[in-house]
C-alpha cells in the first residue's frame, strides 16, 4: 500500500470502500442470492479516505482498489467478490507522512437490502490486517480485529451511485508506537467511498 498525506477536506464518505458496505440493521431484508451486473474485473477509486482513532485522524489523498466480482444471478452473498489490491496515496497523521499496507486478498460480502433504502445493499469486507509507518520511525501501528484476528469493515453498496462505501467495522490498533496519537487497543474507523469502474450493480434475486 502506499502513503497517506494530509488533506484538509475530507469527503463524507464512505471510504469505504474501496469497497464498502454499512452495518446491516436488525430490520434489513435478507437475500439468499444476488445478481451482479456486469461483474468480472473492476477497479475502484476513493477520494480523501480517512482512518480515525480517538486521538487523531489519518488523512489520505486517495485510495485505489482492484479485484473481481461474480457475475450474473444466483450468487451467494459470502465471497461475492474479491479485492486483490488496495493501496493508498498521500497519507498523513498530525503532519507526519505515512506508508500504509493492507493485506490481500479481501472478501466482499453482500448481506441484505437496506429497508430504509432499497437501492443500498449492506454487507462487509473481511480478511483485513493493516500497518502504517513513517520513514523516520516516529509512528508505527498495526490494525486487525479484536484479539489480533482478521478485521471486518462494514458499509453498503449504492446502486444509484455505483459506489462501495465503508463506514464501520471492528478494526482496532493491535500494536502502536506513535507518540500517543495511536495507542494499542484503540478502536479505528475507516471511512471511504469507492467509485467502481465499470459501474457495478448488485441486486437481490
Amino acid at each position: 500500500m502506499r502513503k497517506f498525506t494530509r488533506r484538509a477536506a475530507v469527503a463524507a464518505v464512505a471510504a469505504t470502500a474501496a469497497l464498502g458496505f454499512s452495518a446491516a440493521s436488525a430490520t434489513a431484508t435478507s437475500a439468499a442470492t444476488w445478481t451482479v451486473t456486469p461483474g468480472g474485473s473492476f477497479s475502484a477509486n476513493a477520494a480523501n479516505p480517512t482512518l480515525s482513532v480517538p486521538n487523531a485522524d489519518l488523512f489520505c489523498d486517495s485510495s485505489d482498489a482492484s479485484g473481481t466480482l461474480k457475475t450474473g444471478s444466483g450468487n451467494a452473498g459470502a465471497g461475492l467478490g474479491t479485492i486483490n489490491t488496495l493501496t493508498f496515496s498521500g497519507c498523513s497523521l498530525a503532519g507526519i507522512s505515512f506508508d500504509v499496507t493492507v493485506s490481500s486478498p479481501l472478501s466482499i460480502n453482500a448481506e441484505s437490502v437496506d429497508p430504509a433504502d432499497p437501492d443500498r445493499v449492506v454487507g462487509s469486507i473481511s480478511g483485513i490486517r493493516a500497518t502504517i509507518s513513517d520513514p523516520d520511525g516516529l509512528c508505527t501501528a498495526s490494525f486487525a480485529g479484536p484479539g489480533g484476528g482478521e478485521a471486518t469493515v462494514t458499509g453498503y453498496f449504492d446502486n444509484t451511485t455505483h459506489q462501495l462505501v465503508v463506514n464501520g467495522g471492528n478494526l482496532e490498533a493491535t500494536e502502536a508506537n506513535c507518540l500517543g496519537l495511536i495507542n494499542t487497543g484503540d478502536a479505528a474507523t475507516f471511512n471511504a467511498a469507492y467509485d467502481t469502474d465499470p459501474a457495478q450493480t448488485i441486486t437481490a434475486d
